[in-house]
């Protein structure tokens, strides 16, 4: 038998810290994607343990009366403690390091 495995980004959420939650629009979001799957049959939910991802599939599990697994393995990286305006430029840089150190250590 197939199995899908299913990847979602978290919906839209109120900043980049652990415990940031959702904004309104980020709970609706979590809403439409509960519809989205509500016709796929779930075995399992695994999140990572910010609060944003966890709201963002409560109400799948809910829906699909599923237990949420959190894994801590799935936790973003802390790019810096303090809040960044610019943090996906900052993030794309790290990226980009890491793929140059990659490529010189093929």
């Amino acid at each position: 038998m197939k199995k899908r495995l299913y990847i979602v980004r978290h919906c839209e959420a109120e900043g980049q810290d652990f415990q940031s939650p959702l904004t309104k629009r980020g709970f609706n979001q979590a809403k439409n994607l509960s519809e989205f799957f509500s016709n796929i049959r779930m075995e399992q939910i695994i999140s990572s343990p910010f609060l944003r991802t966890v709201q963002s599939v409560e109400p799948i599990c809910q829906k699909q009366n599923l237990y949420l697994e959190i894994d801590k393995r799935l936790s973003e990286r802390i790019l810096s403690t303090n809040p960044l305006p610019d943090w996906l430029e900052k993030l794309k840089a790290t990226s980009q390091i890491w793929s140059y150190h990659m490529k010189a250590e093929s």
